[in-house]
């Protein structure tokens, strides 16, 4: 078959691949940032349509014919080749495919920052939530923070997300009653695929990476949440992380500790200068005043291979991996 072709003809280029758990893609050696020894696959060539993407340094395109001739041009007299470029070359716009929609924000969602002094007791409720958590007026004007009078979304806090152009790509809805059982309603989108607020980031300095939205909200600086506790080397954040070279600090709630080092331990094997922070035991960022973080980066630390292991040592004499 022609999928069976295509793999051969792969396999033949690139000597060594990885096939995707859906088996729609394959992963290979980029020839363009590949290290001389390297074996990190981080090309991934699209079976179907020879479309192709490095996700560290950028390079893309839909002709396979290009990145064949970089590392085996003997192989591109495989007649597969020239079918499979011709037919990548139809782009899916010329075809008719409409874009995907735009994400939403909640409907009926108004700004806190305008309802300081609101009569309506849910809207009142999620102002005190806030303030309660530690949040001034002006956090709560600067993220934008917001609720819903009615809808799953009344008695939460809504914290929308912007990516670099301004526009919507995320939000996260925390209720403020203890008692619900679903703590987070979160917008329909793969949380790998956007970077809370990076409107806000600047990538040339130091980055604060924190698990949370309201653990973000009590760091003055440059900041990211991570929107949990792990950082998937395919993500958008590793991503532009690893490409502009940005410096980071971790500082994850301590029953993540393991989580943050082979994050660190992920950044650090692409070349990222990585320190971290040790809170104390049962103490989140989000739990701090403001202010209170960046007297704890005093004590912050480089983080090197080593303490990985030395963290997993300490939890075996503990007894916490037994």
């Amino acid at each position: 078959s022609g999928r069976v072709k295509k793999m051969s003809a792969l396999k033949a280029a690139f000597t060594s691949l990885e096939l995707s758990r859906d088996g729609e893609d394959v992963s290979v050696k980029c020839p363009k940032c590949a290290k001389p020894g390297s074996t990190k696959k981080k090309l991934v060539i699209n079976i179907e349509k020879g479309i192709y993407h490095c996700w560290v340094c950028g390079m893309k395109g839909r002709n396979i014919k290009k990145v064949v001739a970089m590392v085996a041009p003997q192989c591109l007299d495989l007649p597969i080749f020239a079918k499979w470029s011709k037919n990548s070359s139809k782009v899916d716009d010329i075809e008719g495919v409409e874009a995907e929609p735009k994400l939403q924000i909640p409907k009926g969602f108004t700004l806190l920052g305008s309802n300081l002094k609101a009569r309506d007791p849910d809207v009142r409720a999620a102002i005190r939530y806030c303030k309660k958590r530690g949040l001034t007026e002006r956090e709560i004007w600067k993220f934008r923070l917001g609720t819903c009078k009615t809808s799953q979304f009344r008695r939460r806090v809504i914290v929308p997300s912007f990516d670099a152009d301004g526009s919507l790509n995320y939000y996260s809805a925390r209720s403020i009653d203890p008692e619900n059982k679903f703590k987070y309603l979160n917008a329909k989108v793969s949380k790998k695929e956007i970077i809370f607020n990076e409107m806000n980031i600047d990538w040339k300095q130091e980055l604060v990476l924190v698990e949370g939205p309201f653990d973000l909200m009590k760091v003055r600086g440059n900041v990211a949440c991570l929107l949990g506790s792990h950082l998937p080397e395919d993500s958008a954040l590793f991503k532009r992380i690893v490409k502009m070279q940005t410096p980071v600090l971790l500082s994850l709630d301590d029953d993540a500790i393991q989580k943050m080092h082979q994050i660190a331990k992920d950044l650090n094997s692409y070349g990222v200068k990585v320190r971290y922070v040790n809170l104390p035991p049962g103490i989140d960022v989000g739990d701090m005043k403001l202010g209170e973080f960046e007297s704890a980066t005093s004590e912050a630390i480089d983080w090197h291979y080593r303490h990985r292991l030395f963290s997993k040592i300490g939890e075996i004499r503990s007894g916490s991996l037994i």
